[in-house]
């Protein structure tokens, strides 16, 4: 009787429609507010999920920047800096999408070398000479490790990350390389579009070790930020994300609630429709859920496939140049070979475990335990390590390597990891030991030529006999052909000095006819008289001359040292040759680079030497131009004669200098001379300290050339 009274009271309009009505507003209040939790768990695994690959990405983009500037810090160290680090700066640029520059620079902080060149006019700056360039890369220093600064003005423009690897040569600082990251291509790589992003605020900064003060990426206002910090430590210091949801003026929890009650006023006899909503909504939102984790995972498996690719042109690098690297964590014994590893140890990545105890067992035996102790004292000692030792492959084959560790700590300065490389060096040791076979091949010829020739000792002992006998009859044979050598030079140097008197005379005399001092002469007295001067004066030249070279093979030729302007006598010397040049009707022209060139020698003897040069070059040509070049290099003075004539045959050059030599080819017989001009002249250089020589091709002239010191050789 009650369930039916009760029943006809529901079944009145007004408690039917009151009662749905509240049985539907409770429903569209639950609904709304599981709606709400909903966005709220939406939104904060979304931002977890956001946090999550910003962290991964940062993380592999410090790990790329070590891996990279630690590769080129390497090879500068053992090579010196590569002619072709523009190529190797761009395919590193080209392959990694996160670099913008490679720099180096030197141990003064000046940065020498840049890639690439446009826009980064920055070649010459000294990165000492800013504080914010100059902070972290002290640091850098003082760590003696790879270090990342950042946020830095960069004097390309802009903000950015410097990632920087000292360099060290001989435990010496030589300076950096580095990479830079721009601000920009920074948060690109971090997938952060922290100005038109609809969804997230971002915020990045970095965290100064020792002062614990924050510098910050993006110039905006943070108090509204740091409940959102999400810290992110690396070996390399502490950074912080912030990142939160845009505030919306709504939540969509309240549209729903607004709906539900509209529904509820106008379709309440549709109220059991919104049983099953609940569950609709739950199958709406997993589908979604399901969606963009489904876009997550591509995404992270397409920041994987970067990953790998910047690996593989790392392991292409370490393939090309035989070197392959390897890491040892301190506290979990896990090591991780390269890609060139397991080439040079000839393993298969897929089937061979990488352990301390199977690395020991590929090494030779007799080579094992010594380098169980180095590695062992570098762990125990803190310090580097370099070693050379061999491989033992299929139990017979024998490869060397040459191996390289350093050691790395955390901020605490306790060590974390050892980092070394391997290369392959089996061939820089074959060509040593095909030289060791070749020298002992030599030394086993000579020591059977040796044996052949003790053999022959007696046969050579008669023969020294009678050579030692021949000896002593060509020295008395010397002895005479010396004696009459002096003698003749004697006997020239006295008779050229006892015709020289005479001839003076004659030439005197013959002058002082022609000026008609006696009276007076017809045509062709003066003509004969004239003649007569010229032979004399040919006649005393030819005495002169042999007079000097008498005196150079008796080796009394003595010259004075004394200040002069050497351009003084080359003007003298030139006026004094004046009516031979203007007789043939030829040009001389003088090339000097000096106002005044002082000479500590033998004025005499060097005004010589020019007239004979300058006279061969007048005798020896019949057009074009004569030139005197005159030039000071270093603390020598240099000289050329140079000529338009006739010039001298390639096979007639080395007889120039040698006495009383006429060349038939060239410097032909008819004309005047006794050969011994520039036999004297190279005499003479050659006693000042000097040096002489000549360039000459027949037909197109000839350039003599000497040179003499500026002061006294001691």
């Amino acid at each position: 009787m009650v369930l039916k009274g009760l029943y006809h009271y529901i079944k009145r309009p007004m408690v039917a429609a009151v009662l749905v009505f509240v049985i539907l507003s409770g429903m569209a209040l639950f609904i709304s507010y599981q709606k709400y939790l909903i966005n709220e768990s939406e939104q904060q695994r979304k931002l977890n999920a956001e946090v999550s690959l910003i962290k991964e990405r940062l993380q592999a983009l410090i790990m790329y920047n070590y891996s990279a500037t630690k590769s080129l810090a390497y090879i500068i160290e053992r090579n010196g800096i590569p002619e072709d680090f523009d190529d190797i700066a761009t395919e590193l640029l080209d392959n990694q999408n996160y670099f913008d520059v490679v720099e180096l620079v030197d141990s003064t902080w000046t940065i020498t070398h840049v890639s690439p060149l446009e826009g980064n006019a920055v070649v010459g700056y000294n990165i000492g000479s800013s504080k914010s360039a100059s902070t972290g890369a002290y640091t850098t220093v003082k760590r003696k490790d790879f270090f990342i600064a950042g946020p830095v003005k960069l004097k390309q423009g802009g903000v950015g990350i410097i990632s920087r690897q000292p360099i060290y040569i001989d435990n010496k600082f030589h300076g950096f390389a580095a990479v830079i990251t721009k601000l920009s291509t920074l948060f690109d790589e971090l997938g952060i579009n922290y100005v038109n992003d609809s969804q997230f605020e971002y915020q990045l900064s970095r965290v100064n070790g020792m002062t614990g003060e924050e510098s910050y990426f993006i110039d905006n206002d943070l108090s509204s930020m740091q409940e959102y910090v999400v810290p992110i430590k690396i070996s390399y210091g502490e950074w912080r994300l912030y990142i939160k949801h845009k505030e919306k003026k709504i939540n969509s929890a309240i549209w729903f609630m607004l709906v539900g009650l509209s529904i509820t006023l106008f379709t309440g006899w549709v109220f059991w429709y919104f049983i099953g909503m609940s569950a609709r909504f739950n199958r709406l939102i997993k589908v979604k859920l399901e969606s963009q984790e489904t876009q997550l995972k591509f995404i992270h498996e397409n920041t994987k496939k970067q990953i790998r690719k910047s690996e593989s042109n790392l392991n292409k690098a370490q393939q090309i140049a035989s070197i392959g690297s390897w890491e040892l964590e301190i506290n979990t014994e896990k090591i991780k070979w390269s890609e060139e590893m397991y080439r040079i140890f000839e393993k298969d990545p897929n089937s061979f475990q990488v352990t301390r105890k199977g690395y020991y067992a590929i090494v030779h035996p007799d080579d094992r335990d010594v380098l169980y102790e180095t590695v062992e004292d570098a762990i125990k000692y803190n310090k580097n390590y370099q070693t050379t030792y061999r491989l033992l492959l299929d139990g017979e084959r024998i490869k060397y390597v040459d191996e390289q560790c350093e050691l790395l700590y955390d901020k605490n300065n306790n060590l974390i990891k050892l980092f070394g490389t391997i290369q392959d060096i089996t061939e820089r040791i074959i060509s040593e030991k095909e030289l060791l076979n070749l020298k002992n091949n030599l030394e086993n010829i000579v020591s059977q030529r040796t044996e052949e020739l003790n053999d022959s000792k007696e046969a050579l002992l008669n023969l020294i006999e009678d050579i030692n006998e021949q000896s002593i009859e060509l020295e008395k044979e010397k002895q005479k052909a010396q004696s009459a050598d002096l003698m003749k030079s004697a006997f020239l140097a006295t008779m050229s000095h006892e015709l020289r008197t005479p001839m003076n005379s004659i030439i005197g005399f013959t002058g002082i006819l022609l000026m008609e001092l006696a009276g007076p002469l017809n045509d062709e007295q003066k003509k004969q008289l004239s003649m007569v001067k010229e032979s004399g004066q040919n006649l005393l030249r030819l005495i002169n001359d042999v007079l000097d070279i008498s005196k150079i093979e008796a080796g009394k030729l003595n010259v004075a040292y004394q200040p002069f302007n050497y351009l003084t006598s080359i003007e003298k010397t030139i006026a004094f040759l004046q009516p031979q040049i203007e007789k043939k009707q030829l040009e001389l022209t003088t090339e000097i680079d000096q106002v005044e060139i002082v000479l500590n020698s033998d004025e005499r003897r060097i005004e010589q030497v020019l007239i004979n040069l300058i006279t061969n070059a007048i005798k020896f040509s019949d057009k074009g131009v004569i030139t005197v070049k005159v030039e000071v290099k270093d603390k020598d003075v240099i000289t050329q004669v140079i000529d338009e004539g006739i010039g001298i045959s390639k096979k007639d050059i080395n007889k120039l200098f040698e006495p009383f030599i006429q060349l038939e080819d060239g410097l032909s017989r008819k004309q005047e001379g006794t050969g011994l001009g520039l036999t004297i002249s190279k005499s003479l250089i050659e006693k000042l300290g000097g040096t002489i020589f000549v360039n000459s091709e027949l037909g197109k002239g000839s350039n003599f050339t000497f040179t003499l010191p500026l002061k006294k050789k001691i």
